[in-house]
């Protein structure tokens, strides 16, 4: 079956969007909408919000899952690591955790997040640190319309000294420096701009001249003591730090699992790219230049594509991979959305479903226990996006969750 026999199912109306029984010509699938988790903001370890990122969903999906589908000392799983909110959780919940992603930007998030340092060995390192070095700004990118000359100095600074010194202390300030490139209020380094994306220079230059204002000065060290205090103040950093030596984090193609074990993993929870809806390279091009992540050889790496057809083939392949890793038994909850395809509303835990039970294929790979949409309330990001509440995948948490046979 092709992808586009796939959607022609779906299309057809072989999936529901409510409640009740999706069907497939293979059989029924319940699937269910409810608040399976809360849908309040901020509600699980103040770690888990120390970065925004596109696309990423809450911590209470993963937490939601390992809860009710392993025990303490299991292993679970996400190969599209993002910001390391699955390999986190595992942690905080005594789980052992692969993350893995093909941008390396994710293991610069996710790795300072499972192996956390103190506020005060934070600071007394930063003191440490020499920001004042004179630099010659011409000999680098201009950043002139995100950045004041001497917070550019100072970032310059920081970046240079971090490409040498990469100890638990140096990757937590860079990984909260990080946090802090881009953003709305005077908490980060740069002029008014959009936090949860790097946008182009030339949108950042019209805003500046919309708003009247040159960027100011932003003294770096402060604010990064500042965003660490806010990240850290869940506490059992002693705790974590033990359970960050049972997290493995990678870097690689989610079809190519290498440094995962065959039959290791317990439970994976993960969420793919949804076709092209995010640029996973453009809307992260501050976090990559000053973590000296070329964008250009993340443009082939990274499949992020308008046909489903081969959106269809790489999800395949990948669930391919995770059949290989997953014990049998063991469970993968992938998380989906819905998006706009060829004119309609597609539903792509509705064409996973479909994957699932094709010959062509991961037929007797694995099979659907249910699929599960979490009903939820707008989010400040979806708002800004201007997503319809339960209508875009932006803004839909569609889970199906499979078992290995």
């Amino acid at each position: 079956m092709s992808a586009q026999a796939l959607l022609k199912n779906v299309l057809n109306g072989s999936g529901t969007h409510e409640s009740g029984l999706l069907m497939t010509p293979y059989g029924s699938v319940n699937k269910t909408c409810d608040e399976f988790w809360t849908a309040k903001q901020r509600q699980l370890h103040s770690l888990h919000y120390a970065n925004s990122y596109r696309a990423s969903f809450k911590p209470e999906l993963p937490d939601f899952f390992i809860k009710k589908l392993t025990n303490p000392g299991d292993t679970v799983g996400d190969p599209f690591g993002g910001r390391g909110t699955t390999v986190l959780q595992a942690a905080l919940l005594k789980r052992k955790g692969l993350s893995n992603d093909v941008n390396p930007l994710s293991e610069r998030l996710a790795y300072p997040k499972v192996n956390p340092v103190t506020v005060g060995e934070l600071e007394e390192r930063l003191a440490e640190i020499d920001l004042s070095h004179n630099i010659d700004l011409t000999c680098e990118e201009d950043m002139s319309m995100f950045y004041h000359p001497e917070t550019y100095r100072e970032l310059i600074n920081l970046r240079n000294y971090l490409r040498h010194h990469r100890d638990n202390i140096d990757r937590f300030i860079e990984m909260t420096a990080l946090s802090r490139l881009h953003g709305h209020s005077n908490g980060f380094f740069s002029a008014y701009s959009f936090p949860q994306i790097s946008i182009p220079k030339s949108n950042q230059a019209k805003i500046n001249k919309t708003r009247g204002a040159e960027p100011d000065y932003r003294e770096v060290k402060s604010r990064i003591i500042k965003k660490a205090r806010t990240s850290l103040k869940s506490g059992n950093i002693e705790e974590l730090r033990s359970w960050g030596r049972h997290q493995r984090l990678t870097t690689g193609d989610s079809r190519n699992l290498m440094d995962w074990a065959s039959e290791s993993v317990d439970l994976v929870v993960t969420s793919p790219p949804f076709l092209n809806q995010v640029d996973y390279v453009q809307d992260t091009w501050i976090e990559s230049w000053f973590c000296d992540i070329p964008t250009e050889d993340l443009e082939n790496k990274i499949v992020q594509t308008p046909d489903l057809e081969k959106w269809a083939q790489f999800i395949s392949d990948t669930m391919t991979e995770l059949h290989r890793v997953v014990k049998k038994g063991g469970f993968v909850a992938m998380e989906v959305g819905e998006v706009r395809y060829q004119g309609e509303l597609l539903n792509l835990d509705e064409i996973l479903v479909n994957l699932t039970a094709s010959k062509k294929y991961n037929l007797g790979q694995f099979k659907v226990n249910e699929v599960l949409v979490q009903s939820q309330q707008f989010t400040k990001l979806a708002n800004c996006f201007k997503v319809t509440n339960n209508k875009l995948g932006t803004n839909t948490n569609r889970i199906v969750l499979m078992e290995k046979i």
